[in-house]
């Protein structure tokens, strides 16, 4: 009896050419995507987008900058080197993951005595906080490698200023090995080369200031959950549509003068609402558990979840309805919403990713709606900056209705 179940098994799956090749494509596509996510968070298309302030403006601190230019995770977000207030601007809106500023009311780069604040500030997005560490360390690395002379030549002054007295002779001959090290490094700047440098905590790490409580990076992970499970239930619900052709109600809907446009409709109605009550829910535990300022934003809360609600409805069913069977629909649908939602946004911080994936999660909804609700909740702007992600997402929704409508009517001619 087993055996026969197996063959029958086997016979329903052969059938199905289509089931077969989204059973084996798909998961070699879904794989390809996700090695080129993970491969970039850890190795060598990691780029971490830097604004550089330098209040000082000092051959030192020109150095410094110059050096973390040539690093290669690091990708300068503006051309020039800028004022401080505009690199907090440019974290504060996204443009930028973080700003390195050398700053003049702090101790000068070539003193180690700990009596003033760091030279450099590093300002943060909380949300993007692993690519603070990653500068940070990049440029304690650049200090120690590039800026040796005025490394040791700190360690000196406070030797000898603290501890001991050195003679002329000793100072003189510390200055001309400084002089050596510093004419290396310029050397090895010129040549392309490679150092290596001790580790030392120079860096400052300050967060952008928010003008509101609440809006920490909780907002962002409610969003990349609630747009996750969006989906699939979007999907789940449009699944229903092949259930009932099969059961044989979708023969009494289309025996109606509506046809299977009716049937469209309606089921895209209500999964829109369901889609808006979900993600509401999500954020209200947000709002109660993690103090994320939920009634202080509720239009522009209710405009993108409309938006995403939406998009998430027409695409479940016009994925649905281009399918014949319930099983290519199902394994199409979750492939494809794994894939969007990695690309987009909401299983890793987009700017982990290389360049050609940010790219590419633009042609997402998962990405529109994540950049609705950081506009939203994190940067605090107005309700007209939502204008360009609702707009694409209503776009994506209208599209996804179109589609399905037009392929139900095949079923009114079976």
């Amino acid at each position: 009896m087993s055996r026969v179940v197996f063959r029958a098994m086997w016979l329903t799956l052969a059938r199905d050419r289509s089931a077969i090749a989204m059973s084996v494509l798909l998961p070699i596509a879904f794989f390809l995507v996700f090695a080129s996510i993970f491969a970039g968070t850890a190795g060598e298309h990691l780029r971490v987008r830097i604004a550089y302030a330098d209040e000082v403006d000092s051959e030192e601190s020109r150095r410094l900058l110059a050096a973390l230019r040539r690093e290669a995770a690091l990708e300068p977000a503006a051309e020039v080197t800028l004022s401080s207030e505009r690199v907090r601007e440019l974290v504060r809106s996204g443009a930028a993951d973080a700003g390195l500023i050398v700053r003049a009311e702090a101790e000068p780069l070539g003193s180690v005595g700990g009596f003033g604040a760091p030279p450099l500030l590093l300002v943060t997005d909380p949300t993007r906080a692993v690519a603070a560490r990653l500068v940070a360390g990049l440029a304690q690395k650049a200090y120690f490698a590039w800026l040796p002379d005025v490394a040791l030549g700190g360690v000196v002054e406070l030797i000898d200023l603290d501890f001991t007295e050195l003679d002329p002779e000793q100072k003189e001959e510390i200055r001309r090995e400084l002089q050596r090290l510093r004419l290396e490094t310029l050397e090895a700047a010129r040549e392309g080369s490679e150092r290596s440098g001790d580790f030392q905590e120079l860096v400052e790490i300050a967060e952008v200031e928010r003008p509101a409580r609440g809006r920490n990076h909780v907002a962002y992970y409610a969003g990349a959950v609630a747009i996750l499970f969006l989906l699939f239930s979007a999907v789940h619900g449009a699944l229903s549509m092949l259930e009932e052709r099969d059961s044989g109600i979708l023969d009494r809907v289309l025996a109606g003068p509506a046809g299977a446009k009716a049937l469209v409709d309606g089921k895209y109605l209500f999964l829109t609402a369901q889609g808006f009550v979900q993600v509401s829910l999500i954020f209200l535990v947000a709002w109660l558990a993690h103090d994320v300022d939920l009634p202080g934003h509720v239009a522009g809360f209710a405009l993108v979840t409309l938006a995403a609600a939406a998009a998430a409805a027409g695409l479940a069913l016009a994925l649905t309805s281009a399918c014949s069977t319930a099983r290519q629909a199902q394994t199409l649908a979750n492939v494809a919403i794994l894939i969007t939602s990695a690309i987009g946004g909401s299983m890793v911080p987009r700017f982990f990713m290389p360049q050609w994936v940010q790219d590419l999660g633009w042609a997402t909804p998962t990405t529109w709606a994540l950049e609705g609700y950081t506009r939203v909740f994190w940067r605090g702007e107005p309700l007209s900056s939502l204008a360009l992600p609702v707009t694409m997402l209503l776009v994506a929704a209208a599209l996804g209705w179109g589609v399905a409508r037009r392929a139900a009517r095949r079923w009114e001619s079976l």
